[in-house]
């Protein structure tokens, strides 16, 4: 993975409270951005890790990653290797400039590769209807995109995580607007297919009005049947 290009810039932490010593973000081949990662400390030295969930069984899964096992060993060494090299620097000398966007704008989004996966959810209680991943040009992988209801229409949203001041913020996103439409298009495209095939189980109102409507049926048909053979008028 010689050829790919990386954009890291690493923040370390100036008093860690815990075996996290900094945080990094990295841009790939100036399509996408992978904001979270951690350089570690563990009993056998630093080591990186993407950003994480943690699901219902306390099971950490990666929220976005490269797919080459390559590629994510070429960006550990590059955001440890940034790490000693900003840890070494004073806290107010340290800083990235912009970065550079001509690249990234220049991309047509029609020349990328999507694997476009979603998962909608059989019993929504809230505004997010379904959950989607999708790979990259075989480059990298974002999990845990959300297909959203809002006042004026179905809409996608990247991953994200909220900071101490209540604002939340993309943790995986492509740097490039017209591929961030063009996953958007496909992943509502990809859930209303996959929508029309989800075995919905009726809510519990659903099921009460169901059950009522079924009594109301069974009480009702035995007594016009009786009231038919008396002629009593009843119409049919």
């Amino acid at each position: 993975m010689a050829d790919t290009k990386l954009d890291v810039r690493v923040y370390p932490i100036d008093e860690p409270k815990g075996n996290t010593k900094a945080f990094a973000s990295v841009g790939i081949d100036d399509t996408i951005a992978i904001r979270g990662a951690r350089v570690v400390e563990g009993e056998k030295g630093m080591y990186v890790t993407m950003p994480q969930s943690k699901d219902k069984e306390n099971n950490y899964h990666d929220i976005a990653y490269p797919l080459s096992g390559d590629l994510r060993k070429e960006i550990s060494a590059a955001v440890l290797a940034e790490y000693e090299k900003m840890a070494n620097i004073p806290p107010n000398q340290r800083g990235y400039e912009a970065p550079d966007m001509s690249a990234a704008n220049n991309i047509k989004a029609q020349d990328i590769q999507l694997d476009i996966r979603v998962y909608p959810l059989e019993e929504p209680k809230g505004s997010t209807k379904a959950f989607a991943s999708v790979g990259i040009d075989d480059m990298a992988a974002i999990r845990g995109i959300r297909v959203v209801e809002g006042e004026k229409g179905l809409f996608v949203t990247m991953p994200q995580s909220k900071d101490s001041e209540g604002e939340y913020h993309d943790i995986a996103f492509p740097l490039n607007g017209d591929l961030r439409k063009e996953i958007s298009k496909a992943v509502l495209k990809e859930y209303e297919t996959a929508e029309k095939t989800v075995d919905r189980k009726p809510s519990l109102a659903e099921g009460l009005r169901d059950g009522a409507a079924r009594a109301a049926e069974q009480t009702t048909a035995p007594r016009a049947a009786a009231a038919k053979s008396h002629g009593s008028g009843v119409l049919e």
